[in-house]
């Protein structure tokens, strides 16, 4: 009997939005171009940010482990290192670094440690002199962390005694090719002549003016006792100001310094996309809510003598309220799915039809999230209408004709 009943109403329902076919299809169109515009929005948002972040850090150390840049307390006054010893004097440099490259590793949330050793010095090739930003990596780590073996455009990215690496703007500034030799001068006009093993290209124009050595040849060059610092790059990471405060409560003596911090104008930029995003999908969901309210409400003025003869006959106020719902759920189901379909259209003509520097983010979540909206949207709305045929008196309507 209760079967009966639902398909009976499921029936009225439909045959209400056939016998408004106009309204159905504005509405439906209406539904369909809200939600196509929240997914499209959100993927591209959602692109863009993935976009953002990947120049940014995707080639570089998510934290850093970073000397204190002050001097240490005098060993008779009993202060301590983190790890119990003695502290030896890490105000430019870290000296004990081994122990943090440990501890790193074997936090569960850090993919991959390594310590680094930073000069600048001076190229010479002939008569030209250019400065140059040194980097002194340990292979395979120091080198995945910046992806350079996997950006390398020309040759082979192996860190000897005289080979060393290129960034593809400072390469093309000299004019090196892989195999070149040059001089390598520091601040004490030491030199050291080198050759270049391999071209990387980082994508980042900072990234591609860095001259990259094995860092015991940087250490020896420029007299580094230490190291600068440790980098690290963790799994998530949007974790990593999380991990470097847990991390950073452990130690005393160094400072670390995630991404973030570095980067917080960036940052800024990406909330306030978030924020824009989430404010025009509100609005798109408010028009949606509108114009089911205002069409299903149209549409119980409209059939108040059917929905009078209805209950005349026995239909309750129930059944007549989940007649609007349903109209409410089919609206916003098949608007939904139409939106979606109309979404990835616009997302297709996005990609194939544009020369973007990136791409859209089409995920579960940004398929699924619109659909959602739009049905709560759907079935909110429609219970407006819903109330009004609830408390609809057969008698009335019959004696008003």
């Amino acid at each position: 009997m209760k079967t009966e009943k639902n398909r009976y109403e499921w029936m009225i329902a439909l045959r209400f939005l056939i016998r408004g076919r106009g309204q159905t299809f504005l509405i439906i169109l209406g539904v369909a171009v809200g939600v196509a515009v929240q997914f499209f929005l959100s993927s591209l948002i959602s692109g863009l940010q993935i976009s953002l972040i990947a120049n940014t850090v995707g080639s570089s150390p998510h934290l850093l482990v970073l000397p204190a840049d002050r001097r240490p307390s005098d060993a008779n006054d009993h202060d301590f290192s983190d790890r119990g010893r003695f502290l030896v004097e890490e105000n430019t440099e870290i000296h004990s670094w081994q122990q943090y490259v440990n501890d790193l590793s074997n936090d569960a949330r850090v993919l991959r440690a390594a310590p680094a050793a930073n000069g600048q010095g001076f190229i010479v090739r002939g008569n030209t002199v250019v400065a140059v930003a040194v980097k002194g990596l340990t292979a395979p780590e120091g080198l995945d962390i910046y992806r350079i073996r996997e950006n390398t455009t020309s040759g082979n990215p192996d860190l000897g005694s005289d080979s060393v690496l290129l960034g593809k703007r400072l390469a093309e500034r000299l004019t090196l090719a892989v195999g070149d030799k040059f001089y390598l001068r520091n601040d004490q006009g030491d030199q050291v002549v080198l050759r270049v093993g391999a071209v990387f290209d980082l994508g980042a124009a900072a990234g591609n003016e860095l001259l990259v050595a094995s860092i015991d040849l940087v250490k020896s060059f420029f007299a580094i006792k230490g190291v600068s610092a440790v980098e690290a790059q963790v799994r998530d990471v949007f974790a990593a100001q999380d991990v470097s405060r847990d991390i950073g409560r452990q130690y005393t003596r160094v400072k670390l310094e995630s991404w973030q911090e570095k980067n917080r104008d960036l940052l800024t930029a990406l909330r306030s996309q978030s924020t824009s995003s989430v404010t025009i999908q509100f609005f798109v969901i408010v028009s949606i809510s509108l114009a089911i309210a205002s069409v299903l409400g149209i549409a119980a003025v409209q059939k108040q003598r059917q929905l009078g003869i209805l209950k005349a006959m026995g239909t309750t106020d129930r059944s007549a309220s989940r007649i609007f719902m349903i109209q409410g759920i089919l609206l916003g189901a098949v608007g939904s799915l139409l939106g979606v379909l109309l979404g990835l259209l616009m997302g297709y003509g996005f990609i194939t039809g544009t020369s973007a520097a990136f791409g859209l983010e089409i995920s579960l979540r940004t398929l699924l999230t619109p659909f959602v909206l739009a049905m709560i949207a759907a079935v909110t709305a429609s219970t407006v209408p819903a109330r009004r045929a609830a408390k609809l008196s057969p008698i009335e309507v019959i004696r008003n004709g």
